[in-house]
């Protein structure tokens, strides 16, 4: 497995993160007018997804646009995950159908 698939598997759940701050930070009654904008939060969630854009570029180099493209799928997975466990929604059975499909194409990918 080179740099690029390792970068490609970590970068759509570093993402996920980022969008689970933001979400946090949008919900939070605290932040009004500009402030919902300009806190720590989003900016360090916006920090998140400009590094998440260049690892990618860099793992491009090293990657068909193929399989970038599958890997990326991941994202899916972890935001399944992650909202579960952060926001508490449910998991539906066509959830769960559609990220193990994701989970057999990767998995499918990497090994043919």
């Amino acid at each position: 497995m080179n740099s690029g698939v390792i970068i490609y598997l970590i970068t759509p759940l570093v993402s996920a993160l980022s969008q689970l701050i933001l979400k946090k930070a949008a919900d939070n009654p605290k932040y009004k007018g500009v402030a919902t904008y300009l806190n720590f939060p989003v900016i360090f969630a916006y920090g998140l997804f400009f590094g998440c854009m260049l690892l990618n570029v860099v793992a491009l180099r090293t990657l068909d646009l193929t399989t970038a493209s599958v890997l990326e799928a991941s994202g899916y997975l972890y935001v399944m995950l992650l909202s579960y466990f952060f926001l508490k929604e449910k998991i539906s059975r066509r959830k769960l159908i559609g990220n193990l499909v994701i989970i057999l194409g990767i998995v499918l990918t990497l090994t043919l």
